[in-house]
């Protein structure tokens, strides 16, 4: 498969928590953590309970249901996302938005998330931490337009990408964002990321 089939596989791949069974949420409609999970991937889905945004970005506080408990973080996304791919699936640079996006530690819960996704990856070291702020570069998989207000984004989220570069902290994961209907869904690119996702998210 050439690179420019690959990418078109990856715009017309259909984000399975978008089209599964209706979603399963606790007594306060916080939706269950890993309900999407199949195939041996992790996926995640988180509801948006609160939003402010500045002229340049949305602040989403995400909050999801793990073993009885609350998790989640805050989320900060640059407005204005557009297509990453031209109508010939060339890649556009300019829509390459380098610190795009921002995990951002609100507190305990936010250490539950993290220690919940080691323990759906097998990992079940002691609790661990989660740093205050983790920021990724953001090409949205898509072509043309988008209207982040109406329609579902999905992203692509390069963790540890920057310069000098270092494969073993590298990782990559989905982050599928629907402003619209309130939720996100963090999605597992390849297992082969899961140590390098852990170990840059915490202490």
């Amino acid at each position: 498969m050439n690179i420019k089939h690959f990418l078109l596989s990856l715009l017309l791949l259909p984000t399975l928590a978008w089209c599964a069974a209706p979603m399963k949420t606790d007594s306060d409609s916080n939706p269950f953590l890993d309900q999407y999970s199949e195939e041996g991937f992790v996926d995640c889905v988180l509801r948006i309970v609160e939003r402010s945004e500045s002229p340049e970005h949305y602040r989403l506080r995400l909050r999801a249901n793990y073993g009885g408990q609350v998790v989640g973080m805050d989320v900060v996304v640059v407005k204005h996302i557009q297509g990453g791919f031209d109508s010939e699936m060339n890649l556009n640079k300019e829509h390459v938005y380098r610190r795009g996006i921002a995990f951002v530690r609100t507190g305990p819960e936010s250490d539950r998330l993290i220690n919940a996704l080691a323990k759906l990856y097998g990992n079940e070291e002691p609790m661990r931490r989660m740093i205050p702020e983790e920021k990724f570069t953001a090409i949205a998989l898509h072509q043309g337009t988008i209207d982040m207000e109406r329609e579902p984004v999905k992203i692509k989220i390069f963790g540890r990408d920057g310069e000098p570069f270092d494969e073993d902290a590298y990782y990559e994961s989905f982050f599928n964002l629907d402003l619209k209907a309130g939720f996100v869904f963090w999605n597992e690119k390849d297992q082969g990321y899961r140590e390098a996702l852990i170990r840059g998210l915490t202490h």
